[in-house]
C-alpha cells in the first residue's frame, strides 16, 4: 500500500550518524499515513535533531526557550482545503519524543512517528492550539491514524 495513493515525496534528514533510529523507516510510515489521511499528494521534508537544535528554533520561531516534540512549518500562508496536497517541513526531536512515550510498547521509529504525524496533522490544517471542538477533532484523527498506520505496517509485515 506504501507505493500507492498519490505523489508523495518525503525527505528525511537526520542530524546523528549514524543514526538510532531508520529514516527509510519514518518515510514508509509517513507514507501510509498520507494514503490514509488521505492526501493528493504531499511535499514532506522531515528533519530528526536532538533536543538543543529544537530548542533553538523553538526559541527563535514561538519565543519558547525549551525543547519540544515536534514543530510544522507550512509551505504556504492559510490551510490547504481538506485532501489537498500537504507540504512543508516537519523537525522533530527523537530525545524528546522517545521520552515522552517511555513504555509504549511501538518501536523507536513509531513512536517518533506518533509526532511527525502530529505535524503533518498541521500541516493538512487540522489545529488544536485553541482546543475546544478543534482540538478534539484533531486528536481524535491523530490516535485514529496512527493506530491504522502500525496496523497497515503489521498487515504488510513491516513491524
Amino acid at each position: 500500500m506504501s507505493g500507492k495513493g498519490g505523489p508523495y515525496r518525503i525527505s528525511v534528514r537526520q542530524g546523528r550518524h549514524p543514526s538510532p533510529i531508520s529514516g527509510k523507516r519514518l518515510k514508509e510510515l509517513s507514507r501510509v499515513a498520507l494514503t490514509l489521511l488521505p492526501a493528493a499528494g504531499a511535499d514532506l521534508r522531515i528533519r530528526v535533531v536532538g533536543d538543543a537544535a529544537i530548542a533553538r528554533w523553538n526559541r527563535e520561531f514561538l519565543g519558547r526557550d525549551r525543547p519540544t516534540n515536534v514543530l510544522s512549518f507550512p509551505d504556504s500562508d492559510g490551510p490547504p482545503p481538506r485532501g489537498g496536497t500537504v507540504s512543508g517541513d516537519i523537525l522533530v526531536s527523537a530525545p524528546t519524543c522517545l521520552a515522552q512515550t517511555e513504555g509504549w510498547e511501538e518501536t523507536p521509529e513509531a513512536r517518533v512517528f506518533f509526532f511527525i504525524l502530529h505535524g503533518m496533522l498541521h500541516l493538512a490544517g487540522y489545529e488544536h492550539v485553541a482546543g475546544g471542538a478543534e482540538g478534539r477533532r484533531m486528536r481524535r484523527k491523530e490516535r485514529t491514524l496512527y493506530r491504522r498506520v502500525l496496523l497497515e505496517e503489521r498487515r504488510e509485515g513491516r513491524t
